[in-house]
């Protein structure tokens, strides 16, 4: 995908699905270049370094030192507990609730409507 065919949401995003997908594994934090190598194509260090930044501004990620002069980068929630959030503030914000989760409702699958059954079940024991 080059510069063109990307906006600046959607290489923020992958940047976030870099991160989520280290998330949980041995080594959640990653270097600019890992970042870069991960998501490959024409970029250049700096964009990444941009996004690293703006993401670090709006509390999505986190920066720590590593050994030497540089920064390993971290999600700072997983990708679901992220998700989550984005529908909790969906929802906070609606003013008729019961007519919202009707139209959400009826837009799910078979195999999602019964994972969040599934989910307000275990939440109500």
């Amino acid at each position: 995908m080059t510069k063109r065919d990307r906006n600046q949401g959607q290489l923020e995003s992958e940047v976030l699905d870099v991160l989520w997908d280290a998330k949980g594994s041995e080594n959640p934090a990653l270097t600019s270049g890992e970042v870069l190598a991960s998501i490959g194509g024409a970029l250049a260090l700096t964009t990444v370094l941009t996004v690293l930044s703006r993401l670090i501004d709006k509390q999505l990620i986190g920066r720590h030192a590593a050994d030497g002069r540089g920064f390993v980068f971290e999600a700072l929630q997983t990708r679901e507990q992220h998700h989550a959030q984005l529908l909790l503030r969906i929802v906070e914000s609606d003013s008729n609730l019961a007519l919202t989760f009707a139209h959400f409702a009826k837009g799910l699958s078979g195999p999602s409507l019964k994972s969040l059954k599934e989910s307000l079940e275990l939440d109500s024991e």
